[in-house]
């Protein structure tokens, strides 16, 4: 309605300009389907998609809610204070907005990264390799395993956003969307460990091991212990990796860890990631102590000679040697101590990296012989071995490595046109 004098008449036409606007443009938002293409979503699980379009659609009820809301209170005032008062209203509908525009673009661009046949297919691999990760942990506790969405973008490391944290729109996410690089879709160990993030969230596990450290290392400088509880969130889910694909997790991360001496050896109190240096030598510790000698060994002196710590002289020194003398015992708190978590269990118990030693992986070859690669019912059954595997002999550097990443490729998209489709 329009009131009676010109201030009053001005705000009114410039609220009313404001809230059809953000109306239509949430309107557009909500049209899916011309934000990602009908072929990226197809490229999804059915469920997972279903999931998705739901959670979304939810967003722009909401923003469409609150603006027939405004509208109408903006149809109904009285008086020029009314309208006034309703300026605050309009600017939560816009924040209302980008929130969840947001929410919809991080969506929708992870939806169209499935951009061809063979893509969707590998990224399909990608999300049944991270379900079943943490299936296996969090089956044998009882405890569901969230749907997943994997997607393919730019830079060095994998990420997540984990189900269950509330998304820049306030709805609660309800699936796992993990970003893997393009660098690492043939040899993706690093998904495993953005799965572990999220069994560990589910779990509760990162406080209790933040707190396995602290106390476990009292007979180290406190410094040690100290850095290490800091670090456990990013310790768990490396340790979730290395008890599902062995080395070829370790190896991985020394790929993408090994930039600059500067980055290498640096330490920021406030940083969960452990100084890099101290990380692959944990890894390779994690080795050693579950599989013995091997060619983590080489891995080792490679590193070291790389990056000699007797050579610099950065502020990180001190804490980095005191901790790579702590290494062992930090191990057997990680892997071999019990934890509420898992019922009481370790790590190492509820996930056997025996499994993926290169003992069991020769074990497996020599059982599935030449069908390993090819037989839907191998490739399904054992694709986080097959991961292992692959990536343990990529991590060797010895041979055609050419053929070995063509040979990742192929079962990945083998078992990525496995799954039902929309």
């Amino acid at each position: 309605m329009l009131t009676s004098t010109p201030i009053a008449n001005a705000v009114y036409f410039s609220l009313r300009r404001q809230i059809v606007h953000w109306k239509q443009a949430a309107l557009r938002l909500a049209a899916l389907d011309q934000l990602a293409s009908g072929y990226a979503w197809h490229g999804i699980e059915q469920h997972v998609g279903e999931i998705i379009r739901t959670t979304l659609r939810t967003s722009v009820d909401r923003i469409l809610a609150h603006a027939n809301m405004v509208f109408a209170e903006m149809e109904n005032a009285s008086d020029a204070a009314s309208l006034w008062r309703l300026q605050r209203d309009v600017i939560q509908l816009r924040e209302q907005y980008l929130r969840a525009e947001e929410t919809i673009h991080f969506y929708t661009a992870a939806v169209n990264s499935r951009t061809t046949a063979s893509v969707a297919a590998l990224l399909r691999a990608c999300d049944i390799l991270c379900h079943k990760s943490m299936q296996e942990a969090l089956q044998p506790l009882d405890r569901p395993s969230p749907r997943v969405l994997t997607y393919i973008d730019i830079g060095v490391g994998a990420s997540i956003l984990k189900a269950g944290l509330h998304l820049w729109d306030g709805n609660v996410n309800s699936i796992a969307v993990i970003k893997v690089t393009y660098h690492n879709l043939f040899r993706p160990t690093s998904i495993i460990h953005e799965s572990g993030h999220q069994v560990a969230h589910i779990l509760g596990w990162n406080d209790e091991l933040a707190r396995g450290l602290a106390t476990g290392l009292s007979g180290h400088p406190e410094a040690v212990g100290r850095a290490a509880a800091g670090w456990a969130s990013e310790i768990a889910a490396d340790a979730f990796a290395f008890v599902h694909t062995g080395y070829a997790a370790v190896a991985a991360l020394h790929d993408v860890v090994s930039g600059s001496p500067l980055s290498v050896f640096a330490y920021r109190p406030d940083d969960p990631h452990p100084v890099s240096y101290v990380r692959v030598l944990l890894g390779i510790e994690m080795c050693r102590q579950f599989f013995g000698d091997g060619p983590w060994d080489q891995l080792e002196t490679a590193f070291k000679s790389d990056y000699d710590i007797r050579l610099v002289t950065f502020p990180s020194v001190d804490l980095i040697n005191m901790c790579v003398k702590a290494l062992p015992d930090m191990v057997r708190i990680i892997l071999q101590s019990p934890y509420g978590a898992f019922r009481g269990r370790p790590l190492s118990h509820l996930i056997d990296p025996g499994r993926v030693s290169p003992r069991g992986l020769e074990k497996l070859e020599y059982l599935a012989g030449p069908s390993l690669y090819t037989s839907h019912a191998w490739v399904w059954k054992e694709c986080l071995k097959l991961l292992a595997l692959d990536g343990y002999k990529i991590a060797l550097g010895r041979g055609d490595l050419a053929v070995l990443y063509k040979q990742e490729e192929d079962w990945m998209t083998r078992l990525g046109f496995a799954v039902e489709l929309n």
